[in-house]
């Protein structure tokens, strides 16, 4: 499959490219037929002949210096007095991905060339790269005439590819500067010395200069020798100049997608997505003469890193670097219809919550207090039962707080003889009022009243699932749940007099599942997936279970009584699209060629906001996807696209400059996504010395935010 696409996109190579990749066959063709008469003579010049032949065939194969081409995959040609390419070198894991397996050793340089973009192409760099560095060594740069000739050799064989606009010649220079990037960032001197003259005329970092495409790092360049190669298109550089200047925004932006469109459509055009932060424009360009043929302005979210900083600003944390803070919850959501970042954190003396305006970066909502756990060692304290805190049972622990005058902590815990309640000031730690309760009923006598109650003598016969005191109607009580092969019961005991308060018997759910399974003639042994199966007894005269299941074809909907296991309702709902072809909609969905190797690990037909779909989640060797498909139209409901977590931990690992043998423990591994602009994968590990902390990009791999600590 892979060498088909990389024919497909080489398409037809000219005969003097197949000539020069098959120099055997020409030297065959001319070999010179000698006589028999000459045999004499051939003899006595046999030593003229190995200082004539041999000597300009060695002087041919000498390497004449090393020329690079980089559009982000970089890759070093090493060529001789005679043009062909004696020794290639990778500068980067994305060349050596594409051209492992492609034959460049031995072709003369435009072959090589050619078959270099071709690769390229086929994994897909040149979508979005129209622009082509070639750097030359100091032993090129130095010979002027072939320079100039290597030069228009491969400018030609860039021409007849048909997939670059533009082409930069670069001279490495040799210094320590040049030459700490190149070696940093994996890339040749001659970009390195891009950056480096991009650095005197940018603010951007070193880092985000090296992570820019090729043509914006050209835009930044005082001068710059470079060639336009007509291709009947005005290139992505000139699309993307084109749309800022008409989006009227100059502060600086980010290109989040620039790409050609040529295939499908009417006019060929650049679809260029750009941000500043605070607003993303999209904009449709003609390829071929500049129009604007669609364009739309979209007002942006502040970033969670933004939020952080505001939040940390407000609390007088941000100069703060001995204080450490944690943050618990990072949820970007809506209030009143009002976008808003909500923030939770928490250093050693307080937990801090805010609610920021996503759009304007205005703190609206505000609040601090002590730690929870605090305010139990202090209530338990007062109690005098710290020194049995870990036997202590905590029923109730809640923050009271939403506009009164001092909010408070409220804690309600026993030891099985006794029974506190508290209010803790959540802002000074002081207690505000508090009150005990001896109980006369411990836990072992409500248990017997409970079993007894249900007529179970045997305690062994069941298993108790929820034990706790609580506080009822103005007195504690016993809360008791326990099931066993055919029912579960629910009891509330008084636990000062041992009176039955409440009390419930139902069904067991799984005996209710197979009163449902045997009313549809299914058996347990069925393929069926159930959707939904909960217990709803709230304020209604006849509690039941609401399942929802099905076999990949027909879905059901059953109502069981929870009381008795009769049924309440059915109905079967058939489905118009199987499992089969819902896979069959998200693999085209998701643009993976026939015969590449698919894993799916979820496959669920579920509802969303009552509408039947299949969700599928699987994955290929770099990508994960995550689908919703309605399973009766077909339609995509929801699709996502993320790299491999293996992918994500490597990038971190290989950034944190982590050896392949060093032992090393994930204790986080997360993807983040909801709500918030850029999916991320979250990830903490650590040597048992150090600790990283990592956010990966799903989407693209890119590193949004990292930062280490040394381990006690």
């Amino acid at each position: 499959m892979k060498k088909e696409k990389l024919l497909n996109a080489i398409g037809q190579i000219d005969d003097k490219m197949i000539a020069d990749a098959k120099p055997e066959v020409r030297a065959k063709q001319k070999r010179v037929k000698f006589s028999r008469m000459a045999v004499a003579v051939a003899a006595c010049l046999v030593l003229l002949l190995a200082v004539g032949v041999i000597t300009p065939i060695a002087v041919g194969n000498t390497a004449a210096g090393t020329i690079t081409m980089e559009i982000n995959p970089g890759v070093e040609y090493t060529i001789t007095r005679n043009g062909k390419v004696k020794e290639v070198r990778f500068l980067n894991d994305d060349a050596e991905g594409a051209l492992a397996k492609v034959a460049l050793k031995g072709q003369s340089l435009d072959t090589a060339v050619a078959l270099t973009v071709a690769a390229y192409k086929a994994a897909g760099f040149m979508e979005s790269n129209d622009t082509v560095l070639i750097s030359f060594d100091k032993k090129l740069s130095e010979n002027a005439r072939l320079k100039a000739s290597v030069s228009e050799n491969v400018r030609r064989a860039l021409e007849k590819t048909k997939s670059v606009h533009t082409v930069v010649y670069a001279s490495a220079t040799s210094n320590d500067e040049t030459a700490a990037i190149a070696k940093k960032y994996g890339v040749s001197q001659g970009k390195a010395q891009l950056i480096a003259d991009a650095k005197k005329n940018s603010s951007m970092s070193e880092e985000e200069l090296a992570n820019l495409p090729l043509d914006e790092l050209v835009w930044l360049q005082k001068d710059i020798d470079s060639k336009i190669i007509v291709s009947g298109y005005i290139g992505i550089l000139k699309a993307k100049a084109i749309a800022l200047s008409d989006s009227g925004c100059t502060t600086r932006v980010e290109f989040t997608e620039a790409r050609l469109i040529d295939i499908g459509a009417k006019y060929p055009y650049y679809r260029i997505v750009f941000n500043d932060k605070y607003t993303q424009w999209t904009y449709l360009i003609n390829a071929i003469n500049g129009d604007i043929l669609d364009k739309n302005e979209v007002a942006l979210f502040i970033s969670l890193e933004d939020a952080r900083n505001i939040a940390l600003k407000f609390a007088g944390l941000a100069d703060n670097a001995e204080e450490k803070v944690e943050f618990t919850k990072e949820e970007l959501s809506r209030n009143s219809g009002r976008p808003c970042w909500i923030l939770e954190f928490y250093t050693t003396k307080f937990q801090y919550f805010f609610k920021i305006d996503a759009k304007t970066g205005e703190v609206f909502f505000f609040e601090y207090h002590i730690d929870i756990r605090k305010a139990k060692e202090i209530a338990a304290q007062d109690a005098g039962v710290f020194e049995e805190f870990s036997k202590l049972t905590f029923t109730i622990e809640e923050y009271v707080g939403g506009g009164i005058k001092t909010p408070y902590f409220y804690l309600v815990f026993n030891n099985d003889k006794t029974q506190w309640t508290y209010r803790i000031d959540a802002t000074l730690g002081h207690v505000l009022d508090k009150s005990e309760v001896a109980l006369l009923v411990p836990l072992q006598k409500a248990r017997e009243i409970a079993l007894k109650d249900a007529g179970i003598t045997d305690e062994n016969e069941v298993t108790f699932t929820k034990e706790e005191l609580n506080k009822g109607p103005e007195r504690p009580c016993w809360i008791i749940e326990f099931y066993n092969e055919n029912y579960q019961y629910s009891y509330v005991i008084d636990a000062e007099t041992g009176e039955i308060l409440f009390s419930t018997r139902y069904v067991s759910m799984a005996k209710a599942k197979t009163i449902a399974l045997q009313d549809t003639d299914l058996s347990d042994g069925n393929k069926v997936v159930f959707t939904v199966e909960e217990l709803v007894a709230g304020g209604i005269k006849t509690p039941y279970y609401l399942f929802v299941f099905n076999d990949g074809k027909t879905q059901w909907t059953y109502r069981i009584d929870a009381t008795d296991g009769s049924i309440m309702y059915s109905n079967a709902e058939a489905l118009m699209v199987s499992l089969d072809k819902a896979k069959e909609i998200a693999l085209t969905d998701a643009e993976i060629p026939k015969g590449v190797e698919v894993v799916f690990t979820t496959e669920v037909l579920s509802r969303n906001s009552g509408r039947p779909c299949w969700v599928l989640e699987f994955y290929i060797e770099k990508y994960q996807f995550s689908y919703k498909i309605d399973a009766k139209t077909g339609e995509v409901i929801y699709n996502r696209r993320y790299i491999n977590i293996e992918r994500a931990k490597e990038t971190a690992l290989k950034d944190a400059a982590i050896e392949e043998n060093s032992k090393v423990v994930f204790t986080v591994e997360e993807l983040v996504d909801g709500g918030i602009k850029t999916p991320y994968f979250n990830l903490v590990f650590n040597d048992g010395q150090t600790q990283w902390t990592y956010r990966i990009d799903a989407t693209n791999g890119g590193i949004i935010h990292k930062e280490d600590k040394a381990l006690r």
